[in-house]
């Protein structure tokens, strides 16, 4: 009914590589030109904000996502506010800025160019099928929606076909990204920042072939059909078979994706400290005050 508010993929992709880009010039002039630095930090900050306002509707129409429409909408004060800062002269920078160039920087090219995104998309959707097949269960590898996606899982259960299609957002890219952004904006020792980005990206992508796994079989042997009417009212399916899909994907998949991120969060915490002043940073730009949490973490921190 209100699909006229998603903007078009084109869009939001030319937004986020602008502000990526800007990001990262910004970053290499931060040193020589601060003026010019600081300017292209505001524009892009205030980017930033858009590109999430547009995502908005897109999460909560096109992919019936609560968390991620959530997350988007909280997302889009917190940049505003950043630019706001800097704009007013009270922060000369935000070092989440670098973060958000590493983030870009790393997930842009598979967002946007299809055989990056194909390949990736392609072997998750093989290491499933293995996890699967290695569960005993019956499943055929098939082709996916679009041209060189051989990223289907088909289940054939009493007389009907579900077909699970593994996309770039079930890759687990964006997650990993958002860590790798976050370390590898800090200035510390290189051994530290690799051994945390591979024990993150490892974990991460292990545990999302997991996820992948459940969903496609949840879905499959119809595990959750569970409150149907009430599921269709709020996602206005038109097949009540898609509701085990719904709560394990949309429901409980993505709880605990959080719970998962909490975890690997302190984890990293532990291994480079330096990450609280990011978090410190980003609580400043979400509550307007100003938090102590090398205090809090102190226990967590100690050898």
């Amino acid at each position: 009914m209100f699909d006229f508010l998603v903007s078009p993929i084109w869009i939001t992709n030319i937004l986020a590589w602008t502000f990526t880009i800007l990001f990262l010039i910004s970053w290499y002039l931060d040193s020589s030109n601060k003026s010019l630095s600081r300017n292209l930090n505001i524009i892009s900050w205030f980017l930033f904000g858009l590109f999430w306002l547009l995502l908005v509707p897109r999460f909560a129409i096109v992919m019936r996502s609560p968390i991620e429409s959530v997350l988007s909408i909280l997302a889009v004060p917190i940049c505003f506010r950043a630019g706001y800062l800097l704009l007013s002269d009270q922060k000369s920078t935000i070092h989440l800025s670098h973060a958000i160039a590493v983030m870009g920087a790393i997930y842009l090219p598979f967002e946007t160019i299809n055989s990056f995104g194909i390949f990736l998309i392609n072997t998750v959707a093989q290491h499933v099928y293995f996890i699967i097949i290695g569960l005993g269960v019956d499943v055929i590898l098939t082709d996916g929606p679009l041209i060189g996606h051989h990223s289907g899982l088909l289940f054939s259960r009493e007389n009907h076909d579900y077909l699970t299609h593994i996309v770039l957002a079930c890759t687990g890219l964006g997650s990993i990204t958002i860590f790798l952004g976050l370390i590898f904006s800090l200035s510390i020792d290189p051994l530290r920042k690799l051994f945390a980005c591979s024990l993150v990206s490892i974990s991460i992508y292990l545990l999302n072939l997991i996820r992948n796994a459940f969903i496609a079989i949840a879905f499959g042997e119809q595990w959750f059909q569970w409150f149907i009417s009430p599921v269709l009212f709020i996602t206005q399916y038109d097949d009540p078979r898609l509701v085990s899909f719904f709560i394990a994907d949309r429901v409980i998949s993505q709880s605990l994706t959080v719970l998962v991120i909490i975890t690997l969060l302190l984890i990293c915490i532990r291994i480079v400290p330096e990450i609280v002043d990011l978090i410190e940073e980003l609580l400043y730009l979400l509550t307007k005050k100003h938090y102590d949490l090398n205090s809090a973490f102190e226990p967590l921190l100690k050898n």
